[in-house]
């Protein structure tokens, strides 16, 4: 990233960082942005940032309290300094927020796993070991301290802001199938049986898995279907005093897509009884949909259409994204929030940042009004990608869990209804509920997709 950031850049920092701090026009006055430190020595009693105009260099970044920033100016151990009743900041924390917050990295970055995605190997977060913090929270800690500074030195208002009471809880459902006992299922276990795709199960395993799926096929009487557990987690996580957001996939590509039709009266029933208690229901986009604005404008307006919804969210069918024109399709067919960004190979923060927030389109020099939630957590990452233990999955989301009550943010969870199979994960549902337990022991606020984004808007009203 190479040059100085322009203006709609630094605003759309300024923006976000508003989330945190009442920016007031009094205040706001006072910033400076300087692309030479030479120029400090005319100024008094304002708020400097100093610029930097170098691209990122992964060995040039300097550690402050144990955060790198990205954009150092020079090997100052200190964030920020008072000099002639000036608040300056000794480093670009501006263009270090920018980079990370609006994915700049993965604007020309394409390294991808095998899907197609981003991959997480290749992320300044898995080079730097920073997926498990988020950065930029660290970056407007900083500058609110020597904001804070400044509006005592000049007796000025300073008011911190906070979206939530303690922090949100956004807990989430794919539904990419309804059905276990189908013939894809059948005709998949085949496959593994005789070795035509890859299983760690022994051939006695599959050999009676693909008998009960065969007797279950043939048994048109009987109604039961491990993937149609819909009524079961609605009431355990009511229990919990839980509240989901199921996303919905339409059909489209064959065996890869939904498997279901979302505008078959089983499907209405379904989204109308999760409406009913008090879930958000939302659109699961087809893979065609990251790439092609043709294909989600038509899953958009059919998902409507269906629900009965004004305005919907919108989650990525296997986490696919492309950097940024996804998030420009979303906001150009009027998705108000998006919750895919996180990496499919890791949990934590991909963005670097524990808040909601909006994307940038770079072409065009604008922020959008797409509202992204990002995702820190999916159940395949933890059991599939990671290959983690029941005891690392639980201590890694702890971890989480206390970076994002420290500064009162957001916590996404995506579990998908059909990965509770216990002939796959033996103990997986009693892991589930355990999890939610332990969330829920931390006294979150829960969060439907769209109560947050109705918080980010009310929040911005009060400046």
């Amino acid at each position: 990233m190479k040059g100085f950031l322009n203006h709609s850049q630094i605003e759309y920092v300024l923006y976000h960082l508003g989330h945190h701090v009442l920016l007031h026009d009094q205040l706001k006055e006072k910033f400076v942005f300087l692309k030479s430190a030479e120029e400090i020595s005319n100024l008094r009693g304002r708020i400097i940032f100093l610029l930097s105009k170098n691209s990122y260099n992964n060995s040039e970044s300097l550690y402050i309290n144990g955060i790198p920033i990205l954009f150092p100016l020079s090997g100052e151990p200190k964030v920020y300094s008072n000099f002639n009743g000036n608040i300056i900041f000794n480093h670009d924390l501006i263009k270090s927020s920018f980079y990370l917050l609006s994915g700049y990295q993965e604007r020309n970055n394409y390294q991808s796993d095998s899907l197609g995605r981003f991959a997480y190997e290749s992320s300044i977060q898995a080079k730097l070991n920073i997926i498990n913090k988020p950065i930029v929270n660290y970056y407007f800690d900083e500058i609110i301290n020597g904001i804070r500074e400044y509006c005592k030195l000049v007796n000025i208002e300073f008011t911190r802001k906070k979206f939530f009471n303690g922090f949100a809880f956004f807990l989430t459902h794919d539904i990419d199938r309804v059905k276990y006992y189908n013939l894809n299922t059948f005709l998949f276990t085949v496959k593994l049986l005789f070795g035509l795709s890859k299983s760690e199960k022994k051939k006695l395993f599959l050999l009676k898995e693909l008998f009960k799926i065969g007797i279950n096929i043939i048994n048109v009487f009987n109604k039961k279907d491990p993937y149609w557990n819909f009524k079961y987690l609605s009431d355990e996580e009511k229990k919990l005093g839980v509240h989901s957001t199921f996303f919905f996939l339409p059909k489209d590509k064959r065996h890869v897509d939904a498997y279901y039709d979302i505008n078959s009266k089983k499907i209405r029933s379904l989204m109308e009884f999760l409406l009913k208690e008090d879930h958000e229901i939302g659109l699961h986009g087809t893979v065609r949909s990251h790439f092609s604005y043709e294909a989600l404008d038509i899953i958009h307006k059919e998902f409507l259409s269906i629900s009965g919804q004004k305005r919907t969210g919108i989650r990525q069918h296997r986490l696919m994204w492309r950097h940024p024109e996804t998030a420009i399709n979303h906001d150009s067919v009027g998705i108000v929030y998006d919750s895919t960004l996180g990496f499919a190979a890791h949990e934590g923060f991909r963005n670097s940042y524990c808040h909601p927030f909006r994307l940038f389109d770079f072409e065009n020099n604008r922020m959008l009004s797409l509202w992204e939630i990002p995702l820190n957590v999916m159940d395949a990452t933890l059991f599939y990608y990671r290959e983690l233990t029941y005891d690392l999955a639980e201590r890694s989301i702890s971890m989480m869990l206390n970076e994002i009550k420290r500064f009162n943010g957001v916590f996404t969870l995506l579990w998908h209804n059909s990965y509770f199979n216990e002939n796959d994960i033996p103990g997986i549902t009693r892991f589930y509920f355990k999890l939610l337990a332990l969330i829920m022991a931390e006294g979150p606020e829960i969060c439907s997709g769209m109560s947050i984004v109705d918080k980010c808007n009310i929040n911005r009203l009060k400046d």
